[in-house]
């Protein structure tokens, strides 16, 4: 697709034109709006473009999958809806505040928070992957300057991801970025880290601070934000805005910095604590269960859109363990089991049309890890082959769970990123993981194949 603009128009009118839209936002593969009355969704005419997967009404929004060429789209979407491109609060229009609302708060935050970072991630974890590799093949040796320097480059996006995370909820919030990344560099300064590392009480006017390291969160620097954009908009209200920008910023600063210390970065952190604390709970006894349970649910996330709710669990994990036991690895077992679906009606349908966008389904999947326009395109349409999902993501996650194959580097999964399998001590780990992920595409191939589909449901709506 080259006409971008086109289809942005073609997606508006179909959400029931700018005026309907409150705001946009999107992840890897979904326009995410937020509508003043979705009644006015034409949804027949949206599933009939040619580039649109599907679409999905979740979290008090209506998302519209596209695909690989989202950011492109929403580009042009945003760039038409004046303001849209921002990030109001779901609900915020006046709209009644039911379930949808509260569930929608942080699905919404936390995807578009996340979708921007989500490069740095990937390209992070690939790396990390190839330096395994070089590590267990006994080209580089960890002790040595050069690899100090590699874990150094691929531990830094990690480390310094509060920076990273309060410039993206910044964006989202629409609260001044600079401002943002200055009050993680308070949590990240020097000089607290080596408070913090001498173990004794830390105070500020005599009020205690909470001693912990910040590197590696992501929680602290999303409340610190939020709560950063609701004083500057409230400070922008008053005569204090007639300063300008650059003295205005003043008293939210003043009034942040000892917010950050005292109440938000502690309580994103003690959020997290009692995040790893469950986790740990739950790998220490109630692992198989626990595994399964994720593998075999990953279908339902993934269709809502509420799997970003996983990724603080999944970092947190990755920072306390030094491995994800649990949401990676559904996150894996549902990749590969859409690979199969995608293959599987590619080599059995009889239809062009089907088969062509099965197999371009698949590659985004084996090259990518980008599931949606399988999901949606072919799995949720065609209604069988989701029968067959859950048969293969549970045989998968059972043999994960029993196998107790683990995540050690967080990237969207897929054929080019398997070697985040690796285990850096060198147990067996990768080779369980790709035995996992063999029984989760074979079976779920087979279960395709074997229930079939109606193809007369592919042109349906």
């Amino acid at each position: 697709m080259t006409d971008y603009g086109t289809f942005a128009d073609q997606i508006i009118e179909g959400v029931g034109g700018i005026q309907n839209i409150s705001n946009v936002t999107h992840c890897f593969s979904r326009l995410r709006f937020t509508l003043k009355d979705q009644s006015l969704v034409d949804e027949a005419a949206l599933k009939s473009l040619d580039g649109v997967a599907g679409t999905v009404i979740a979290a008090g929004q209506y998302q519209v999958v596209v695909g690989n060429e989202v950011a492109s789209v929403f580009k042009e979407v945003s760039a038409r809806v004046t303001g849209a491109d921002s990030s109001e609060e779901p609900g915020s229009t006046g709209t009644k505040k039911g379930i949808g609302y509260w569930i929608g708060i942080p699905l919404n935050t936390m995807s578009a928070t996340i979708t921007p970072i989500l490069p740095g991630l990937v390209v992070t974890g690939l790396f990390k992957a190839i330096v395994s590799i070089l590590t267990l093949a006994g080209v580089v040796d960890t002790a040595s300057q050069t690899g100090q320097l590699l874990n150094a480059i691929g531990d830094a996006f990690f480390y310094f991801m509060p920076f990273i995370v309060a410039w993206s909820a910044s964006i989202h919030f629409q609260c001044n970025s600079v401002i943002s990344m200055m009050l993680m560099g308070i949590l990240m300064h020097p000089t607290f880290s080596g408070l913090v590392e001498e173990g004794g009480a830390i105070a500020l006017f005599g009020l205690p601070v909470h001693a912990i390291s910040y590197s590696a969160s992501l929680l602290p620097a999303l409340i610190t934000v939020w709560v950063q954009s609701k004083i500057e908009h409230a400070i922008m209200s008053t005569p204090v805005a007639k300063l300008g920008q650059l003295l205005s910023q003043l008293p939210v600063f003043i009034i942040m910095a000892p917010l950050t210390l005292l109440v938000t970065g502690p309580v994103g952190s003690i959020i997290g604590e009692v995040i790893a604390s469950a986790m740990l709970t739950l790998y220490n006894d109630f692992y198989v269960i626990g595994v399964f349970a994720v593998c075999a649910l990953m279908p339902i996330f993934i269709l809502t859109g509420s799997h970003w709710i996983f990724m603080p669990t999944a970092l947190s994990n990755l920072e306390t363990m030094g491995f994800d036991p649990f949401l990676w690895v559904g996150f894996a077992v549902i990749n590969f089991s859409q690979l199969a679906v995608a293959l599987a009606i590619f080599f059995k349908a009889k239809n062009r049309d089907i088969k062509s966008f099965a197999g371009s389904a698949a590659l985004p999947i084996a090259t990518a890890g980008i599931t949606e326009p399988c999901m949606y395109g072919l799995t949720l349409k065609l209604k069988r082959p989701l029968v067959a999902t859950f048969i293969g993501c549970a045989a998968g996650g059972i043999f994960c769970a029993f196998a107790h194959v683990k995540v050690y580097e967080l990237v969207t999964v897929s054929l080019l990123s398997l070697p985040q399998f690796i285990d850096p001590t060198g147990s067996n780990n990768f080779v369980m993981a790709i035995i996992g992920m063999a029984i989760t595409f074979a079976v779920t191939f087979a279960a395709t194949w074997i229930l079939g589909f109606d193809e007369k449901d592919f042109e349906e709506e």
